[in-house]
């Protein structure tokens, strides 16, 4: 740097980074030339992590850390790494297995007619991009880190994923619903393994050429995704639907627990709150049908039933007990219309009409 500025009067680089001291488990620096002197005994190399837990566990861990501090390195800690790599990894399984059928070409639908929930996931998504793409422009990799983890476990497998299992296994295989949230899934690990290609290379060259349609030969010359804008009035009005869903599925923990229920499909459950409380999920509510795009396929159960009554804006009174009816022996939901239709009769109203189609 001085002798830059005192020969050409500019610094030799635009930017610079600073960083902390590699230290171990109880603080002490990490030093070639401690080691056997007082007892210190903890030679940790790049190599061991690797042989331990693979190079990408050992890539994500540093992105983790925010390097302009002391970074503590422990067996501990890269644990917990090498968790949540697990849950990123087990994210995108997800998403390419139910990828096998669908041409982006030809099966993809434009966003204006995709279902509200993959419209709501897709804004969500373009949210997580934004965040991503500054974080990485700052240089700010502990973010990008945080971000993605919680991406993956939250917003996808806790969420979303878990909301699209009755449609993407029960639904015709070519129906609108299915397509509909296939196109979110493409668009979701298309972006997924090129914002996560710098820190976890290996992954992102494994999943690359299993996403259909992709162009480059491999993701490591592809563009990083460009943010676009989001819809805040989507993600506001969805918000009041994820917390009446938080208050479901908090209802439900004890009769799970006590084995009154095996599964939250044998649920039915009854949501009562002020008008205002349930004015946003008065358009989900579906109550001639049990079935996918109403707050019954969301809450993950068979049946719900809204009513009116005293409470703040976004007070919950939920009320859970067994569903009544049969079980559909193909996507298990609960309905009184099971084993109505004689061509098949173990099954509800949605999976004859899938089944007499094929």
């Amino acid at each position: 740097l001085l002798l830059s500025l005192a020969g050409n009067g500019a610094a030799p680089f635009k930017t610079v980074l600073t960083h902390g001291f590699m230290v171990d488990a109880d603080r002490e620096k990490i030093s070639k030339s401690k080691q056997g002197q007082g007892g210190y005994e903890k030679p940790q190399t790049a190599d061991a992590y690797v042989k331990n837990y693979g190079a990408d566990v050992v890539r994500l861990w540093v992105a983790s850390q925010d390097f302009r501090n002391d970074i503590t390195v422990s067996e501990e800690r890269t644990n917990k790494v090498a968790e949540t790599y697990r849950g990123i990894r087990n994210a995108l399984r997800y998403q390419l297995s139910n990828l096998y059928d669908f041409d982006p070409a030809g099966d993809a639908l434009p966003e204006a007619q995709l279902d509200e929930l993959d419209r709501y996931a897709l804004h969500r998504h373009r949210q997580f991009v934004g965040r991503v793409v500054r974080a990485y422009d700052d240089y700010e990799f502990h973010v990008v880190y945080h971000q993605l983890v919680q991406y993956c476990a939250v917003d996808l497998s806790s969420f979303y994923l878990d909301v699209l299992k009755d449609r993407l296994y029960c639904d015709a295989a070519d129906g609108p619903r299915r397509r509909s949230a296939q196109s979110v899934l493409y668009q979701v690990a298309r972006d997924l393994a090129r914002l996560m290609a710098p820190a976890l290379p290996f992954t992102a060259d494994e999943v690359w050429p299993l996403i259909p349609g992709v162009s480059e030969a491999s993701v490591h010359v592809a563009h990083f995704p460009k943010p676009e804008a989001v819809d805040e009035a989507l993600l506001g009005h969805w918000q009041a639907l994820l917390d009446a869903r938080a208050a479901v599925t908090k209802a439900l923990e004890p009769l799970r627990a006590d084995k009154t229920l095996a599964g939250s499909l044998e649920a039915e459950v009854e949501l009562r709150a002020s008008t205002a409380a349930l004015t946003p999920l008065r358009q989900h509510e579906a109550a001639s049908s049990v079935f996918p795009g109403n707050l019954a396929n969301l809450f993950i159960v068979s049946r719900v039933r809204l009513s009116e009554g005293d409470g703040g804006a976004e007070t919950y009174a939920v009320t859970a007990g067994k569903a009544r009816g049969g079980k559909c022996e193909r996507c298990w939901t609960y309905s009184e219309n099971v084993g109505k239709l004689s061509a098949h009769p173990g099954v509800c109203e949605r999976c004859a009409q899938v089944l007499l189609a094929l």
